[in-house]
């Protein structure tokens, strides 16, 4: 009788989250739809991953002979309303994904739990075979990290808690109105920023295939090719208030010690160049309390900024930028890096022009550090031709 009971209240539970998921797909309509217009879709999709470990670093070529496999869940909506694309062009994905992955070696990898907020392009939207380019932030859980006598060979994480990082390419079809079948290649990274060490950080692409169900099915429409981009402002300027942290002193034994803070700022002015790209070039000025812990315990009383000039692309998708900046050091006293660095960053626009992201230094494959970011960006239209 139990039994049956708890059958018949499991079912009941299925009907009251069904119920829900199809109430708050109905709000979601609701909210993103104008009079006369169609709804936007709104997918659930699952998808499974399978791959490998870059050993971008000696100390990593051992341990990296695995290959990761996991699963993802998504909850993702369409923007292709005419009135909302005509100025971009573009049909855009919006959503947040779920991960679970196993690092196929659990004494010294372990597992990670993750979650993070994407943006995703559209490419051929309306058609039933059409691909997207996917990019996100969003943050990890590892469940195993570098222990200098449990697990002295984990170099890729010394924090449970880290940022994760995704530049994904897929394929998909749409096999009814309702159902569609990806498939992809996704790039991840794991890392804390350096705010511990060691911190090489993870990189391991991942194939992956799977499906998608519209709880609420909507037409996609194309974006129409208006032009109307042409009349945006083709000038723009940003600045940028930079902080960030880390919780390690740089002795060269991993030691944890105090919290060493960094602040600053960068400045950039560009021009668009498509309905999608940019090009800026700017210059940073950070002042690194880590640096500076690391000057004291060598004595040295050299200066703790760093200034940099960068140039590189902004790709455009309505209010959201991912920036690909190259940077070179034009004020480094100690020396202690390559004279080049690289610089991703990904923001959302608020309003007429506030910013708010996050950005990812590294030098070569080793990531340095992720900051926060908030800024204005000012867009002159007198300046368009």
């Amino acid at each position: 009788m139990q039994l049956t009971d708890g059958n018949t209240d499991f079912s009941a539970m299925k009907r009251h989250v069904f119920t829900g998921l199809l109430l708050a797909s109905r709000l979601l309509c609701a909210w993103a739809q104008t009079p006369n217009a169609v709804c936007n879709p709104v997918l659930i999709g699952i998808r499974a991953h399978r791959g490998f470990i870059i050993p971008h670093s000696r100390e990593l070529i051992n341990v990296s002979k695995t290959k990761p496999r996991g699963v993802e869940v998504n909850v993702q909506w369409i923007e292709s309303r005419p009135e909302r694309t005509e100025r971009t062009g573009v049909v855009a994905k919006r959503g947040f994904v779920f991960y679970y992955f196993d690092f196929d070696n659990p004494c010294t990898l372990g597992h990670s739990v993750a979650s993070a907020a994407y943006v995703e392009p559209m490419f051929g939207a309306s058609r039933r075979l059409y691909a997207s380019l996917q990019t996100g932030l969003g943050m990890a859980y590892v469940s195993r990290v570098y222990d200098a006598e449990d697990n002295p060979t984990n170099l890729f994480f010394s924090s449970h808690i880290n940022l994760l990082a995704m530049l994904n390419v897929h394929l998909h079809y749409r096999a009814t109105p309702r159902c569609e079948v990806t498939m992809g290649f996704n790039y991840n990274h794991i890392s804390n920023g350096g705010m511990r060490l060691p911190n090489k950080g993870m990189n391991f692409p991942t194939w992956n295939a799977g499906m998608s169900y519209a709880i609420q099915p909507g037409v996609v429409q194309r974006a129409p090719r208006t032009g109307l981009w042409r009349t945006e402002p083709r000038h723009f300027g940003w600045v940028h208030a930079v902080g960030s942290a880390k919780t390690v002193l740089a002795d060269g034994s991993f030691a944890r010690g105090e919290v060493q803070w960094l602040w600053g700022a960068m400045a950039a002015v560009g021009r668009r160049v498509g309905r999608l790209s940019a090009l800026s070039v700017g210059t940073e000025w950070i002042r690194d309390g880590w640096k500076r812990a690391r000057l004291d315990l060598q004595g040295n009383d050299g200066s703790a900024w760093l200034g940099g000039l960068l140039f590189g692309h902004e790709l455009l998708a309505g209010r959201v930028r991912f920036n690909v900046h190259m940077g070179a050091y034009v004020f480094n006293q100690a020396r202690e890096t390559d004279a080049l660095y690289q610089r991703y960053g990904l923001f959302y626009t608020i309003g007429n022009g506030l910013l708010i992201g996050s950005t990812l230094k590294a030098h070569r494959h080793v990531a340095d550090l992720f900051d926060v970011r908030v800024g204005w960006i000012f867009q002159n239209r007198s300046l368009q031709r």
